[in-house]
Order: C-alpha cells, then sequence, then structure tokens
C-alpha cells in the first residue's frame, strides 16, 4: 500500500489525527507539570492560524466555524486533562466524543459545500446559456419559424446557435416536437430553407443528424466556402497510421474530411477537369503519411497517376523507398497485379490469423511490419466498362481486383478507384459500387451524381460550384459537400522528401504469395523514372488482344476486334456508321427484350442499310431465335445447369449473369431478358418466387 502524503485529511483521519494529536500534547505536558491554562493558550493560537489560513484559502464561512469549534473543543479538553490527568474514564470518553463529533460535523460540512458548488456550476452554466441565448435570441426565433414554416412542422425550435470558429455560418441544433420526426424530414426542405432565407448563390442549408433521433443540425452557410481560392493540402507531413482518417479536405462548415478507410473501398465519379487527379493525388499524399500502409497505382494512361511521385523520388536520389510501391500501366501488368493481391489476401487470412486472436479482432492488426496495400485504381473505365469487358485480359483482372474487394476486408488489401462517370456503361459491374463504403462525385450531371449517391440525399451540381469541389458519402452517413486540397508537383516533392524514409516494405508472407510478378514488378519501368522514350513506346503500346465472341446478340459488333486494323468500309463514313448500328442495334434489342420476340420489318430494314452501308456483317435475330429454339446456342445449356445447382428456391437472371461470366470468360454473358427468355420457354424450369427460376420438383434430381 501507498500512502499519500499529500492528501488532505478526511471525516474519517481527521478526527482520530486530532485526537491522537490532543491526546499526546496532554500527556507531555501532564508528565511535565505544566499549568492548566497552558492547553487553552496553544488552542487559541491554533485557533487564530486556522482562521487566517482559511480566510486566506478561500475557506467558506461554514468551514471556518468547524475549524473554531475544533480548537476551542481541543483546547477545553486539554486543559481539564492537565487538571485530571489524561488517562481518567472521564477524559478518554470525552476525547472519543468529540472525535465522532467532528468527524459528523465535518461529513455534513463538506456535503455542503460539494451542493454549493454544484449550484455555483448551474448558476454559471445558466448565465452562459442565457448569455449566447441573449446574443442570438434574435437568430433563433427567425430560423425556428422558417423550420416550421418551410418544412410545415409547427414547434420546431431551436436549441442551440454557434458560429463558425472560421466565419462564413452558424450551426443550428433545432428539437422537432412529437410527432416522429426525424432529421430526413427536415433534409427534403434544404433548398427551401435556402431560398427562404435569400442565402446568396452557391451558399447552401446542410441538414445533418442531431444528438437523438428527434433532433437535427442545420449547417447555414453565409458565405460561400468552397468558392473562391483553393485550399493548399497541409504543409504537416508528421506520420499517420492507417487507422486514423485519410485527410482529404474541408467541409462548409471548416470541419475536415478525413473519412477512415481502414475498412472502406471507395470509388470516385468525376468528369473531365473536375479535380479527379487531384484528388487522387491527395489520397496517395495521405498514403506517404501512413507508417502502415503502401500504395500501388492502376493507370493504363501510361501511369500517369504515379509519375509526380516517381519523378521526385528520382530527383531527390532515390531515399528511403519509393513512394508508389508497385505500379501497374498496361493491361498484362494488371492482370499479374491483381493476381497478386489477391494472393497475398488469400495467404493472410491464414498466415496472420494468430495476429488476430491476439489483437482479439476480426481483422488483421496493420503495422510497419504488416503494412496495409492500397490500390489507386484511376479510370476504372479501363477494367470494367462495356467496351473494357470485352477484352479478356482486362476482364479477367477486373474479376481480380472484385474478388478482392470481397474477400479481404480483414487482411488490409483495399481498392480506391475512379472513373469519369457514374453509369452502367462506364461502371457495368455493380458489385464496385455497391461494396464501395466511400463513394465520392464531383462535378457532373445530377442523374449520375445521384445514381452514385442516392437520391435521398438531395446533392445538386450547383453544389459543386468550382473544379475540386464535391460531395462524399461514408456508408449510410449523409452526403456532404466538400472542397478537396490542392496538390501540386511542388508539395508532392516536399511529401516525398518527408515521408520516405518512414515507409514501409511488404511483409515477408505477402512478398512470397505475389510471387514473380511482385519480384519484377519494376521491369521495363524506366519511363516512370526518367521519361524514357522507348520505355514509353513499349508501355503505352496496344496488347495483342485474342478473338472474342460478338457483343450483341444476332449483330457482327464492330468493336469486337478493337486494337485490330479495320477494314475499309465500302461506303459512307465508317464511324458515322459504326455509331448509327449501335444506335439501330439498341433500339431493336430493346423492343426484343420487352415483346419477347416480336420483330419490326421496318427497324429490322433500316439496320440492315445501315449495316451494308458501312461494310459490317449483319446476322438477322430470327436467325439467332432458330439457333436458340434448336439449342444450337451452348450458353442455354450452361444457363440451366445453373439454374439446376441453384436448388428448389431458385436463381435470378441477373446472378445467373454473374456466374455465367465467372465460370466462362471466354463467352458472352447473355442479357437478362434472354435469360428469361430461354428459362421461360423450358417446361423443365418453374419460378417458384417472382424473378427467380428453379427445375421443377418432378424433374429436379441432379444426374450428377
Amino acid at each position: 500500500m501507498q500512502i499519500d502524503w499529500e492528501s488532505g485529511h478526511g471525516p474519517f483521519t481527521a478526527p482520530l489525527s486530532a485526537a491522537g494529536s490532543a491526546l499526546a500534547a496532554a500527556y507531555a505536558a501532564n508528565a511535565a507539570g505544566a499549568a492548566p491554562w497552558w492547553g487553552a493558550a496553544v488552542a487559541g493560537a491554533g485557533l487564530a492560524g486556522s482562521h487566517i489560513a482559511g480566510r486566506l484559502d478561500g475557506a467558506s464561512r461554514g468551514s471556518l466555524v468547524l475549524r473554531a469549534a475544533a480548537w476551542v473543543g481541543a483546547g477545553a479538553w486539554c486543559s481539564w486533562a492537565l487538571v485530571d490527568g489524561p488517562w481518567t474514564m472521564q477524559c478518554i470518553g470525552a476525547l472519543v466524543s468529540g472525535g465522532v463529533a467532528l468527524g459528523a460535523a465535518m461529513t455534513g460540512e463538506r456535503a455542503a459545500r460539494k451542493r454549493a458548488a454544484e449550484r455555483l456550476a448551474a448558476e454559471a452554466a445558466a448565465e452562459e446559456r442565457s448569455l449566447v441565448a441573449g446574443r442570438y435570441r434574435a437568430l433563433a426565433a427567425e430560423w425556428s419559424a422558417r423550420f416550421s414554416r418551410v418544412a410545415g412542422i409547427d414547434g420546431v425550435q431551436v436549441v442551440g446557435v454557434e458560429m463558425w470558429a472560421r466565419g462564413g455560418g452558424f450551426t443550428l441544433e433545432g428539437r422537432f416536437p412529437e410527432g416522429g420526426y426525424t432529421w430526413r424530414d427536415m433534409q427534403r426542405c434544404a433548398d427551401g430553407l435556402a431560398g427562404d432565407a435569400r442565402l446568396p448563390n452557391g451558399c447552401t442549408v446542410e441538414i445533418t443528424e442531431g444528438v437523438d433521433r428527434g433532433s437535427f443540425l442545420a449547417n447555414v452557410e453565409i458565405v460561400n466556402q468552397v468558392a473562391g481560392e483553393p485550399r493548399m493540402y497541409p504543409d504537416d507531413y508528421s506520420p499517420r497510421s492507417y487507422n486514423d482518417g485519410l485527410q482529404m479536405g474541408v467541409h462548409r462548415d471548416g470541419s475536415e474530411v478525413a473519412p477512415e478507410c481502414r475498412e472502406l473501398c471507395a470509388i470516385v465519379s468525376a468528369r473531365r477537369g473536375s479535380g479527379k487527379t487531384n484528388l487522387m493525388n491527395v489520397w496517395i499524399a495521405g498514403q506517404q503519411r501512413m507508417i502502415d500502409a503502401l500504395s500501388w497505382v492502376i493507370d493504363l494512361n501510361g501511369g500517369g497517376i504515379a509519375l509526380p511521385w516517381l519523378r521526385a523520388w528520382a530527383k531527390l536520389g532515390r531515399p528511403g523507398q519509393p513512394p508508389i510501391d508497385y505500379v501497374a500501366d498496361t493491361p498484362d501488368k494488371v492482370l499479374a497485379m491483381a493476381q497478386a493481391l489477391l494472393n497475398i489476401a488469400k495467404a493472410r487470412k491464414p498466415g496472420y490469423a494468430d495476429l488476430q486472436i491476439a489483437a482479439d479482432d476480426d481483422k488483421i492488426p496493420v503495422s510497419p511490419q504488416v503494412p496495409a496495400i492500397i490500390v489507386n485504381a484511376d479510370e476504372a473505365a479501363e477494367l470494367y466498362s462495356t467496351k473494357a469487358r470485352r477484352d479478356p485480359t482486362l476482364r479477367k483482372a477486373g474479376d481480380l481486383l472484385l474478388q478482392v474487394v470481397e474477400l479481404a476486408r480483414a487482411v488490409a488489401c483495399n481498392v480506391m478507384a475512379t472513373a469519369l462517370r457514374a453509369t452502367q456503361d462506364v461502371l457495368e459491374e455493380p458489385q464496385l459500387v455497391a461494396q464501395s463504403g466511400l463513394k465520392i462525385a464531383m462535378q457532373g450531371d445530377e442523374r449520375e451524381i445521384n445514381y452514385l449517391m442516392g437520391w435521398g440525399d438531395k446533392i445538386a451540381p450547383e453544389d459543386m460550384p468550382e473544379p475540386g469541389t464535391g460531395a462524399i458519402k461514408e456508408l449510410a452517413k449523409p452526403a456532404r459537400i466538400f472542397q478537396a486540397y490542392r496538390m501540386t508537383p511542388s508539395r508532392i516533392e516536399q511529401i516525398v522528401a518527408a515521408t520516405c524514409k518512414y515507409r514501409p516494405v511488404l511483409d515477408e508472407l505477402s512478398r512470397r504469395a505475389a510471387g514473380e510478378a511482385y519480384e519484377r514488378r519494376w521491369d521495363d519501368t524506366a519511363h516512370l523514372f526518367d521519361g524514357s522514350v522507348q520505355a514509353t513506346a513499349t508501355a503505352v503500346a496496344e496488347p495483342a488482344t485474342e478473338p472474342v465472341q460478338q457483343a450483341r446478340e444476332g449483330w457482327t459488333d464492330p468493336t469486337a476486334d478493337w486494337g485490330k486494323p479495320a477494314a475499309a468500309p465500302t461506303g459512307g463514313d465508317g464511324d458515322a456508321a459504326i455509331a448509327a448500328a449501335d444506335a439501330a442495334m439498341r433500339r431493336i434489342h430493346e423492343q426484343i427484350d420487352e415483346a419477347a420476340g416480336e420483330r419490326d420489318p421496318d427497324l429490322e430494314a433500316q439496320a440492315r442499310a445501315i449495316f451494308e452501308a458501312g461494310g459490317l456483317g449483319y446476322t438477322p435475330p430470327a436467325a439467332l431465335d432458330e439457333a436458340q429454339r434448336t439449342g444450337g446456342d451452348p450458353r442455354k445449356a450452361i444457363v440451366f445447369e445453373t439454374v439446376l445447382k441453384s436448388g428448389p428456391a431458385g436463381i435470378g437472371p441477373e446472378a445467373i449473369r454473374d456466374v455465367f461470366a465467372r465460370l466462362h470468360p471466354d463467352l458472352e454473358v447473355p442479357h437478362a431478358a434472354t435469360i428469361g427468355r430461354w428459362l421461360g420457354s423450358d417446361p423443365r424450369v418453374h419460378q417458384p418466387k417472382y424473378g427467380r427460376y428453379a427445375v421443377r420438383p418432378s424433374n429436379g434430381e441432379n444426374p450428377s
């Protein structure tokens, strides 16, 4: 046991100490033959000193009275003890009684002092609230009336007002009346609130969730905070962790945008010139400060996003470790990287199970010894667009990265991707969007922004007035407008110089799993460091592609052999013919899918003329249907086999397409409507539920 000699006495130790001291003093004075008045004299001196000390310390009146009573009692007892002797029964009994009384009095005095302190604190808080309410009473009343008027909810109260430290706006805390309202009810009126308040163009009212389900926060911007001069990336390059937030920019209210990406994949939609490349550089800058994360880059545009980082590193003399650990700038390299990353993810699960157990967590703890791997994929359309999915190499690489997204959360292998547009033709794989817990939309079309974010967040293009501004949504939280930090080559060079000394290296287990692809990752990459003309020409050369099956049923797709020299058209503008043929194909197939087999002779005749004018082949849809009815399409058997293995609960057309794509990447995936037509006309198949197909029970035995 350790004794705290500096601690003051309490209601138990103080009486014991006082009684013991009085008994010892009385015994010594009695043995020395002192006169009885000495006890009263010493007690009087102690009383005077205690009173002076108490006044200097700011003791309360009750405390001073208690001290005086204690000294008077002690002096009276000592004088009595000097007359009759301290060890008589009467003296000892009086001393014990006095000690108990002192302890009780101290307990009461301490409780009274605590109540007084609480009362003073409450009064101070009330005074502060009164001051704040008085200062902003008119503002609170104005917005209370506005909330009720615009939202149509009577009785909305503003219970708090906070002015932004950096100026330009304020935050209101609102409270709903009874009736089951939530912050979403007020969020739907955000534009109306801004209009009712006559806010300047570009300024908004941002509604977010409050302290409870019946409250909300309103961030009111009265000066456009995301317009004007961009904010440079902070010059603090101190070490951080992958478990910390990834700094990206600032919200309208001045708070920093720094989501934790430890378990979040990310997707960014941004049109040209909106700041997509700048945002990716901001991502990589944040990753450089993480002492437990490695940055990989996929960029089929010559590795452009990695160039300023690797060039800066080479300019500095290549100190420490490179800022980008792995770059894939050709289809073959992308495939090798994706396979290496998937191998690492699969190896880490059993290989680091003991680390997870020791950390008592369901994910491995990242560290400089076992770093996270973040793949920064610039322009996901190069992997997931309709055109890219026809290339076997890119399709396989994209599928492998999707497996990483689905399987590698716990083992710290992550993907952060960008795309020019958030449309189905650019992001054909919906799983990438669905599994991205972090979604960012920079300047773009309203429909595409809301396709990515969801229509419930009410994000409009006018909320992003300048390049570098956008909206960010983390999991189910509401989307919020922000301005990304500005990144320049000079700032990149500063970051590389400051962080290269604490960049980690890939752990041995992951290195073995990645294999030769990782060991040879710097082969033929001189162009990334010094701009070698020969290396650049090699890096951007079109890879040889294998012939692939036609992309659309019933048509010779003009892009099926993209990358090969095209035959000259027999007449007309070849590009115009291809575009017109695509448009005609889409119209015809839409009608085919909707009418389940009905044909429009006029449309077919128009399409035939367009294709023949452009020198393109044409296969009538009727001929394909005949082949399907006679079993000539091998894909029909594959679809039925998938249904057979799905069990009595059945499977939907989109799920069948996913299985088909993974098991048969060399074949064109049939359209969902085609799958539905095949299965709907197959007597062996029925629909146990709407939109799901299963083998009829009478024919349900698996022949295997």
